[in-house]
């Protein structure tokens, strides 16, 4: 329990430094994700919403009420703190949160199994997950605390097609469960989905705007990519940067699938909610065969992986990593034989309340 100013003041920079930790070994990445820590009974700090964890000051840090989540000050918490509430009031123990958005828990996520089975080291697993609910309601904090009244005595948890939650004592117990569950579902995808997929982005050919001319990273970049870059410019004047991705799940769905569903909620939100995936070289009219669309931010290509899009070029780049994540969870899917996909409807909510507000937060504070 923290007793006076000093106390919380330590434990916001706490927060931070934790947040930094996780950013830096890859669980926590952009804005995703949220952390926090107990006051006492009544309430507990959280990291903001919709700000970079390399952004953040103490000052950001916030306090919320558990009971009721009311807040001071003109920071907003996270939109995950009715989530966290529930942790605290089901689990008098738990003083430290982590949730994250990693890889291949969130993968494992994707199957519609009310359980993982898997092991770590030599140890067996079982990872509950929470049935699905859009992020930041009142169903999903429900379906988490739910699980948590079944599994008393687990930490570390699934949220369906979302990511983790992952409780402890202090910070070092959270993060150690969080790491644990990574490997775990790794372990998971490897032997059960036969997919044993590196996470990451893996560059082809990028190139962003100057003064509305096109500059290409690679200067020998072939004609035909060119002409991709070309064509998307001019059907997406609020694309400044192209990042093309070439990894291997990315590349992997290029070459096999002709459509992609979301299966993840930052996919929907900042991809879109239906990917087309070009399966021959010329299209039904003979000529395009790109499907560039005003609310998708992805263009695959035959074979070739796909131009991850954006305003800036850390957009561009968080749409590359989330599509890298959503082609594993596809591959992983395709593999398995079964999934839970989100709806139409679902996707649509996110997508539009992320374009129109959650970006923007970030926005005012750069």
């Amino acid at each position: 329990m923290l007793h006076n100013g000093e106390e919380i003041l330590e434990a916001k920079k706490h927060i931070i430094e934790v947040s930094r930790e996780l950013h830096e070994i890859g669980l926590l990445v952009r804005t995703w994700g949220n952390i926090s820590c107990r006051v006492d009974e009544k309430s507990f700090l959280i990291t903001p919403s919709g700000i970079r964890y390399e952004d953040l000051v103490p000052e950001m840090i916030v306090q919320v009420n558990i009971d009721d989540l009311s807040y001071e000050g003109g920071v907003k918490p996270s939109s995950e703190l009715k989530v966290h509430a529930a942790c605290y009031k089901v689990r008098s123990d738990v003083e430290f949160i982590v949730h994250t958005h990693q890889v291949y828990a969130s993968c494992a996520g994707t199957l519609g199994q009310k359980t993982v089975f898997t092991y770590f080291e030599d140890e067996d697993l079982t990872i509950p997950v929470a049935a699905y609910a859009l992020p930041g309601t009142d169903k999903l904090a429900e379906n988490v605390e739910k699980v948590l009244k079944k599994y008393t005595e687990c930490n570390g948890f699934i949220m369906a097609n979302h990511g983790t939650i992952c409780l402890g004592k202090n910070s070092k117990e959270a993060i150690y469960e969080a790491e644990k569950m990574e490997v775990a579902c790794n372990n998971f995808l490897i032997d059960v989905c036969k997919t044993d997929m590196h996470h990451g982005v893996e560059f082809g050919f990028n190139s962003h705007l100057e003064d509305r001319n096109i500059v290409y990273d690679v200067s020998d970049t072939p004609k035909r990519v060119k002409e991709i870059h070309e064509a998307i410019y001019a059907k997406r004047p609020d694309v400044k940067y192209i990042i093309h991705n070439k990894s291997e799940a990315v590349m992997t769905v290029s070459r096999r699938a002709n459509h992609m569903r979301p299966l993840l909620d930052d996919f929907a939100q900042l991809i879109g909610y239906s990917i087309k995936v070009p399966s021959n070289e010329h299209g039904k009219d003979g000529h395009s065969f790109h499907n560039i669309k005003k609310n998708a931010n992805v263009v695959f290509c035959l074979n070739d992986g796909a131009y991850c899009l954006g305003p800036t070029e850390d957009e561009a780049m968080a749409v590359a990593i989330v599509l890298d994540k959503g082609c594993i969870a596809h591959t992983a899917v395709m593999r398995h034989g079964e999934g839970h996909y989100l709806s139409l409807l679902e996707c649509f909510k996110m997508n539009r309340h992320y374009r129109k507000t959650y970006s923007k937060l970030a926005d005012a504070v750069n």
